[in-house]
């Protein structure tokens, strides 16, 4: 048996990289069985999930802007598909005040600043340094979604 080749290693572990992410969007399934069975969410915040189909959103626009890019693409659309039903559930039981602060979310997030990082990639970074641009805000991006959880580790001593 052979050895594998950098690209066969690399389509590998994207795909093992593929079915965690699955996974990880799939972690609040319970979470909204809840909410569907109390016909309620108070008590849940919109915010993971509105950041999370950010997140996705700002991925796929990359893997489209990227060559090769079939597995980011892929996880990104199933992302960005089942992070919408998450919300529209959260906002079918939200109380008034939740829901418009989600929409207010939903907005600045998901709309505003992924249409303004396009203008500014489209307008102002050129050729192949779009992807590289993209990259880094995705990277920054995730950087801060995934160490922002950290903080409840903080505990302020009075």
């Amino acid at each position: 048996m052979g050895i594998l080749t950098p690209h066969q290693l690399a389509f590998i572990f994207g795909l093992l990289g593929n079915i965690v992410s699955f996974l990880v969007f799939l972690a609040p399934v319970p979470t909204f069985l809840i909410i569907y069975k109390k016909k309620s969410s108070e008590g849940y915040h919109s915010i993971p999930y509105v950041i999370a189909l950010s997140s996705a959103t700002l991925l796929l626009y990359y893997g489209l802007l990227k060559s090769n890019a079939v597995l980011i693409i892929t996880i990104n659309s199933i992302g960005c598909v089942i992070e919408v039903i998450y919300l529209m559930l959260y906002l079918i039981y939200a109380p008034q005040k939740q829901k418009s602060f989600t929409i207010k979310l939903i907005l600045v997030f998901n709309v505003g600043a992924f249409a303004l990082m396009m203008v500014i990639v489209n307008f102002f970074v050129k050729g192949p340094n779009r992807v590289t641009a993209v990259g880094c805000v995705c990277a920054v991006y995730n950087v801060a979604v995934f160490s922002a959880p950290l903080s409840i580790m903080v505990t302020i001593n009075s």
